[in-house]
């Protein structure tokens, strides 16, 4: 009795700010070190923090941090902890308490007679333990796909920040390359003046300028575009929009990553996973509410009165409802259903987990290994060609076109490196964010599985 008094007394209780999305909070912290902010209960000290960031030259760790506290995709996703929090209320409230008044005419006016009974629906108050349970697994996965939405916001910031960082990079050596193939150019429609070259050299240096010239605009238009992609999943608009970036790609570290172990910490640190458990648990808690519901759809106890002859008699009463038609086919089904699709969800989730730290783990040693040896042995030995043409040119063994074109291979083999540098930081980014607890999809996929995995109580 104490037991179902307690219960009573926390009838309709919404959990608080701290105690739903605390915990998120902590996690965050813990996992990528940066502070989660949900707008319900924003720092109105944010926007000017926000603006200090972006008045100085972006960094990685400045942008993740932007856009954690800007990004509405990510406050959809903290939203949903309000809506879980608001199933532990209602979870833990009892239908209203029927009152039936009957009373009867005599002679056109109310007779001396009055019934009066008014029940309780105890059924909700029996099973609310198991609906309490079923709200608190729905709140524990959205906690956990909160953290990890977070996660893969971070992820997605430092991937496209790095693709602004090696596009810039890109456009100054495409600038440089243009500047070359130009100056080829002009000394080619010199010496054809002099008639010292031909018409096909000549023709040839100036394809290879134009050649250089489109390349030198797909890498300006590149350039805009990562940047936009970059202020999609920061949040900005206007003005906010003219933030710079004073960083390079980081150098090549002189050893490997250590991600032997990747899959396995993949697998152990999953938050996707971790989610899943609770829909399956909040799932299993519904079949077997539907269960008891299938042959005891009702419970009612009170109290009956009549009033008659001016004395009152009252007594216990007792409302049952008897499933003759309905036997709860529908609910039962759907619970069931929802079990099978968590426990189906669980096994593909760590499949995919399984696979994509095999596929990261590819990606880091094959971009380490092909940066490195376009660091070590290509660009060393390209160097090696340049600085030998030039003592040839110098000795006059070697024209100025063999010269440009030994700079050319030069800058080509940068651009390689770069492109080589930047993939083997994407990839390491990547499988940071799944040891954190994250895979890292296309952001047009997430509504899509956010859907699939939101079920209610549905009784």
């Amino acid at each position: 009795m104490k037991r179902l008094l307690a219960l009573v007394a926390v009838v309709g209780c919404v959990p608080s700010r701290g105690a739903v999305f605390g915990p998120v909070e902590r996690e965050v912290e813990r996992r990528i070190g940066a502070r989660a902010t949900w707008h319900e209960h924003a720092d109105p000290r944010v926007p000017a923090a926000i603006a200090a960031l972006l008045a100085k030259p972006l960094d990685r760790d400045a942008a993740v941090r932007i856009a954690i506290a800007t990004n509405r995709r990510l406050q959809t996703q903290y939203d949903e902890l309000g809506i879980a929090a608001g199933e532990i209320a209602s979870a833990t409230v009892l239908p209203p308490l029927e009152v039936d008044v009957k009373t009867k005419l005599a002679g056109g006016s109310l007779a001396d007679e009055v019934e009066l009974d008014v029940i309780q629906d105890v059924l909700e108050l029996i099973q609310l333990p198991q609906r309490r349970a079923v709200a608190r697994a729905g709140l524990a996965a959205a906690r956990s796909r909160a953290v990890a939405a977070t996660i893969q916001l971070a992820a997605r910031v430092e991937l496209a920040y790095l693709d602004v960082v090696a596009t810039q990079q890109e456009l100054e050596l495409r600038q440089t390359a243009f500047d070359a193939a130009g100056a080829s150019a002009e000394i080619a429609e010199r010496q054809r003046a002099a008639g010292n070259i031909s018409e096909l050299a000549l023709a040839r240096e100036r394809d290879r300028r134009e050649q250089a010239r489109l390349e030198l605009g797909r890498a300006q238009v590149d350039v805009e575009t990562r940047r936009e992609a970059l202020n999609e999943l920061l949040g900005l608009s206007g003005e906010a929009t003219r933030w710079t970036v004073g960083h390079r790609l980081a150098e090549l570290p002189e050893t490997m990553p250590a991600i032997d172990t990747l899959e396995r910490d993949v697998v152990a640190s999953s938050l996707e996973l971790e989610a899943i458990r609770g829909d399956e648990e909040a799932a299993a808690g519904r079949v077997g509410i539907a269960r008891m519901r299938a042959w005891l759809p009702r419970l009612g106890v009170g109290v009956a009165a009549d009033h008659e002859d001016g004395a009152w008699e009252a007594g216990p009463a007792l409302s049952l409802g008897l499933p003759l038609f309905d036997q709860q086919q529908g609910p039962r089904a759907r619970a069931h259903a929802e079990l099978r699709r968590a426990r189906n969800e669980a096994i593909a989730i760590a499949v995919e987990l399984r696979a994509q730290a095999r596929a990261v783990r590819q990606r880091v040693l094959g971009a380490y290994a092909e940066a490195r040896h376009l660091r070590d042995v290509v660009l060393p030995q390209r160097q090696r060609i340049v600085d030998e043409t030039l003592k040839q040119y110098n000795a006059m063994n070697a024209s100025t076109f063999e010269l440009l074109m030994a700079r050319r291979d030069l800058i080509e083999a940068g651009q390689q490196y770069i492109d080589a540098l930047r993939r083997f930081w994407r990839a390491s980014a990547e499988a940071r964010a799944l040891t954190r607890g994250a895979m890292v999809r296309d952001g047009a996929d997430e509504p899509r599985r956010q859907a699939a995995s939101t079920t209610s109580e549905g009784h």
